[in-house]
């Protein structure tokens, strides 16, 4: 038997001799297998598997934003073989978006996998990825300080599962964040039991840098280079200067959105602060403080705007 899509197209054929042509199932099959050879050929060309997998998902897929698969709707005898290649596609699509750094893909390809994960009623076998990309998402969310999200996707797995080496790693790094044990964080990035998750300890030990820099600031004037390089768990006080160069960007990029957003009268912005410019000299790191900012809107401006929402809200009432 055959099945079909919603459009009509013939999915399983193969060939299909009512249609006269090779079945959608079976063009997606040899699509599949092209664009997985890309992928694991040594060097990858990132931008030709991208472009392979959009192709594919056009097969595979009747609603993209959706994540709905076509076999989903089909039925048949061949439903399950046609989820397998859909979720087999999903599982690709997640490593290509963590090699293209691509985080906003990742979670959205975690999300429509997470449909073929939890339905045991099409008779698919159990992935051999489920876990790895499962402990990829919680070491994403860690590393995101996500953490209310963290344990409610941990929530979701079954405590059972929890002795699985991809979900175990996850869950011992979170115990050590909420311990400060920074140490055992850096640690565990020697020891992460899949090359996927070398990107996610990277980002996750960077924001531990930033929780310690940000405790630094507020304890110290100044310290020994030395030391802080050790506290920030860095290799020597070169990678500081680095750091502390790249930190002063990201601030001066902060100071330029809260400049933007100053603009903007809001009851929850905070007060406009200063922040804390690094400095690297004579074997010491300095924590420069600048001055405060001040709101720079004419009281004229200000009070006509202000009078203007109170207007806009009195009809609004």
């Amino acid at each position: 038997s055959s099945s079909s899509s919603p459009g009509g197209a013939c999915l399983s054929c193969s060939p299909c001799h009512a249609c006269g042509e090779m079945g959608a199932y079976d063009k997606a099959q040899d699509l599949f297998g092209k664009f997985k050879a890309a992928f694991e050929a040594e060097p990858c060309d990132l931008p030709a598997c991208e472009k392979q997998l959009g192709d594919l998902k056009l097969l595979v897929f009747s609603g993209l934003s959706s994540g709905v698969a076509v076999a989903a709707a089909a039925g048949g005898a061949d439903i399950a073989k046609e989820q397998l290649l859909a979720r087999e596609t999903l599982e690709l699509a997640c490593f290509l978006s963590i090699r293209q750094r691509d985080l906003a893909g990742f979670e959205r390809h975690v999300a429509q996998l997470k449909m073929y994960y939890n339905d045991n009623q099409q008779g698919l076998k159990p992935s051999e990825q489920k876990y790895t990309i499962l402990g990829l998402h919680l070491l994403h969310l860690l590393a995101s300080d996500r953490i209310g999200e963290f344990h409610t996707e941990l929530e979701l797995i079954p405590v059972d599962d929890h002795e699985n080496v991809h979900i175990k790693q996850p869950i011992q790094l979170e115990r050590y964040l909420m311990e400060g044990n920074y140490a055992k964080v850096l640690e565990a990035q020697r020891d992460v039991p899949k090359a996927y998750y070398a990107y996610f300890m990277e980002r996750l030990i960077d924001m531990v840098r930033l929780k310690i820099g940000a405790s630094l600031e507020r304890s110290y004037e100044t310290l020994p280079a030395q030391q802080a390089s050790i506290m920030l768990m860095l290799a020597d006080v070169p990678a500081l200067q680095e750091f502390a160069l790249k930190e002063n960007e990201r601030k001066a990029r902060e100071e330029s959105d809260d400049t933007m957003a100053d603009f903007t009268p809001s009851l929850t912005r905070r007060a406009p602060v200063g922040l804390v410019r690094w400095e690297v000299k004579d074997g010491r790191l300095f924590f420069r403080r600048t001055a405060e900012k001040q709101l720079e809107i004419p009281a004229l401006d200000l009070m006509v705007n202000t009078i203007g929402y109170a207007t806009d809200l009195e009809r609004i009432v």
